[in-house]
């Protein structure tokens, strides 16, 4: 259908004539090869416009994506587009799965109030998976297990699949630690994130009804991103799409990079053949990048034999050289990327502007360095750590068992966040009336003044314990904060951290810091409740802790980065082993993917790209020699491209760091070699000072023998008076 068949009534953008092909094709699949800085989004955004201008009601629409933060985007922007709009589903596979799963959780063979577990439960989970399997963890290790496993889930094996073809030791007790894990999994009411996928898709394939369900209510299907869907997540989008083809996929083969995680680059290379009427669109448009970082991009990837061939057509005029700089070792990358970092934000760029990209997490450590000591603020993308601290599992695992009272992990865990005269001895105790019984420990408590093997204290703090749970459990629909609040407040948590020093008053402040996020959710959620809320944070992910308006230099691997741009990129460690990584060394189709990686690490810059590669690195504590990247003569730079830091770079640097040095002001708290006192550490000296205002840090050495970096608002170190 031509564009002439939609109405006017919301506006759509400019678009170029290839956009135009994929916006207004109305029936029948459509695959779109959407190259890097393509317009993708607004191509997506806009066929969903014009969808809704030709009278397809918002209701028929869904498009699923593969982070929370492109889902935002993605309904601010239609929302923005005007009137008429809302109403489209839009959210992430996980996050749609969720939603379907609830609503046919019976036929699904789960509860409808299913807990999602995080990766601490999923190994609590498989560590007794483990034990009652009776076989030796030395051979079974619970981690490697749940990797295991995983895969199956993605290529939707179960246990009885597992069992029929188990044929040598390892599968066959593998089969049975599955089967187990499962079994935990469904006593708890709970699900990992492979089951939100995995039971989705099961339900789609045995259930017909359900599946012409949904395919009535989603008419229309998009799904971004295609080339990372894994097996399930295929077969998910097609069970959505059969009964009327009105799939439209978008992605890039280019930029598969979740290969180890189970996505599967040949999704979006068969599209053709499993929708035989599929109409083809390419967007090759760049309107990101200059064409000097486009055409390294372009070298590069047509390596790889697994993609569809494409070209970068830049719409922006020349600009930069892209800069090659190796060094003698990591360390001084490291300082001299900082540099680098100094002198662009002299000359007026935005630190928010400016990223720096590695293959590892651990290689955070040293640019991290380097920029507290250049007084650069900054931020590490990686989110999900602040989930995992210990403090806020056992807040959240209050608000867990309130939702789903069959989780007995997250009940332990919460009777557990502080003493209240309830050990390990009750607790088992009170587990084995449970089982005795068919119950969960939830109900157990509730039912403790039945339990003959404890004492009446102890019977009688059980049933408080379970009362109180069910006091909040009535407030779980409605506002999420005032109820964090109260639950941090009345379960004695918070009057039990105020008393635990200084550690105890930053996992308050952490706290505090999950109370507002659960604020924030209330003020976006027009119906805010509980379980909507946990499911939010349970599906968080890295890349939706970065926040565009921090005013800070971004550090992440280059996973991460999928998604984002920035007028100037770093990316460190073009060396053998490193990029590409050396478990790809004999493996072309893992080559492959790594340097997909380093595709998409190229493209997302804008202005400026800086490359760089020590001649030494220290791997696993050793100090040893490394080897340029392959990749790097694959991008066409030589030997004789890849730059020394120059006398004239180093008299600059020099200058810029004088100007620094004269902007911070001279009066400090501290002075080194003062003594100061810290209510956890001790007694100890101050070895220097860092001026970054409100961030600024203070070293010390105390009296054990430990150095500690610490960050002067949190630190409450006070003066020692050696007059006294």
């Amino acid at each position: 259908m031509s564009a002439a068949f939609f109405s006017s009534d919301i506006p759509i953008e400019d678009l170029t004539e290839s956009q135009r092909k994929a916006v207004y094709h109305v029936d029948g699949p459509l695959l779109v090869v959407a190259g890097p800085g393509s317009g993708k989004t607004r191509v997506i955004i806009s066929r969903i416009a014009a969808l809704i201008n030709s009278g397809v009601s918002p209701y028929n629409i869904c498009a699923i994506t593969f982070t929370n933060k492109a889902a935002q985007e993605m309904r601010t922007r239609l929302e923005g587009m005007g009137a008429g709009t809302s109403g489209a589903h839009i959210s992430t596979f996980h996050s749609l799965c969720v939603k379907i799963l609830r609503w046919y959780g019976q036929r699904a063979g789960i509860g409808s109030n299913f807990s999602i577990y995080d990766d601490n439960s999923q190994k609590r989970c498989m560590k007794e998976a483990v034990r009652v399997s009776g076989v030796d963890t030395s051979n079974f290790a619970p981690a490697r297990m749940l990797g295991v496993i995983s895969r199956f889930k993605n290529d939707l094996e179960s246990p009885e699949d597992i069992k029929v073809r188990g044929d040598d030791y390892f599968m066959k007790n593998t089969a049975k630690i599955y089967e187990n894990y499962q079994k935990i999994l469904s006593d708890n009411n709970a699900l990992d994130f492979d089951d939100l996928l995995v039971k989705t898709a099961f339900l789609l394939r045995n259930h017909p009804e359900v599946r012409s369900e949904l395919n009535r209510r989603f008419k229309y299907l998009l799904v971004d991103e295609y080339q990372d869907t894994n097996h399930a997540q295929y077969q998910i989008a097609r069970g959505l799409a059969i009964e009327h083809s009105n799939i439209c996929v978008t992605g890039d083969p280019d930029q598969s990079i979740y290969r180890w995680r189970g996505a599967d680059i040949g999704n979006i290379l068969a599209f053709e053949t499993d929708w035989p009427n599929a109409v083809v669109v390419k967007l090759e448009e760049n309107f990101r990048s200059t064409p000097n970082i486009l055409e390294l991009a372009d070298k590069l990837i047509a390596s790889n034999k697994q993609r569809k061939q494409k070209t970068l057509i830049p719409t922006l005029e020349r600009g930069e050289d892209v800069i090659v700089q190796d060094y003698p070792d990591d360390s001084e990358e490291a300082f001299s990327v900082a540099r680098e970092i100094q002198k662009l934000i002299y000359d007026g760029s935005e630190p928010s502007e400016i990223a720096v990209f590695y293959r590892v997490n651990s290689m955070s450590r040293a640019i991290e360095e380097s920029l507290i000591q250049k007084r650069i603020p900054y931020q590490v993308v990686r989110g999900v750590e602040f989930y995992a601290r210990k403090e806020i599992r056992d807040m959240l695992a209050y608000l867990k068992v309130m939702v789903n009272p069959d989780d007995d992990i997250a009940f332990v865990r919460a009777i557990g966040t502080h003493p209240r005269g309830i050990g390990k001895t009750t607790l088992d105790k009170l587990a084995i009336y449970a089982s005795e019984n068919g119950i969960g420990l939830n109900k157990a408590a509730e039912k403790a003044h039945l339990l003959d093997s404890t004492t009446e204290a102890i019977r009688a703090k059980l049933t408080m314990f379970a009362a109180m749970l069910e006091k909040f459990r009535k407030d779980a629909e409605g506002e999420v904060a005032p109820l964090m609040e109260r639950v941090f407040s009345e379960t004695g948590l918070l009057e039990y951290l105020q008393t635990q020093g200084s550690e105890g008053e930053s996992a308050v402040e952490n706290i505090n810091e999950l109370i507002n996020s659960a604020a924030e959710y209330d003020k976006q959620i027009a119906e805010p409740n509980l379980t909507d809320y946990l499911q939010t944070i349970a599906l968080y992910s890295d890349t939706d802790a970065y926040d565009a308006k921090s005013g800070k230099v971004s550090l992440m691997t280059l996973h991460a980065a999928k998604g984002l741009e920035f007028d100037n990129v770093f990316i460190e460690g073009l060396e053998e082993g490193l990029l590409p990584h050396e478990r790809s060394a004999d493996n072309q189709e893992e080559l492959e993917e790594e340097r997909r990686l380093f595709f998409v690490g190229i493209t997302r810059a804008r202005r400026r790209l800086f490359i760089s590669l020590a001649r030494h690195r220290v791997m696993r504590g050793q100090y040893l020699r490394t080897v340029p990247s392959q990749f790097l003569y694959e991008a066409g730079f030589d030997l004789d491209q890849i730059n020394s830091e120059s006398s004239e770079d180093a008299e600059e640097s020099d200058r810029i760091e004088d100007y620094y040095d004269s902007q911070v002001p001279q009066e400090a708290p501290f002075r080194v070699n003062e003594l100061v006192e810290h209510m956890k550490f001790g007694t100890g000296r101050v070895k220097e000072f860092l001026n970054l205002g409100e961030d600024s840090i203070v070293v010390v050495e105390f009296s054990s023998g430990k150095v500690k970096s610490l960050m002067l608002k949190y630190a409450k170190l006070t003066k020692v008076n050696i007059n006294k």
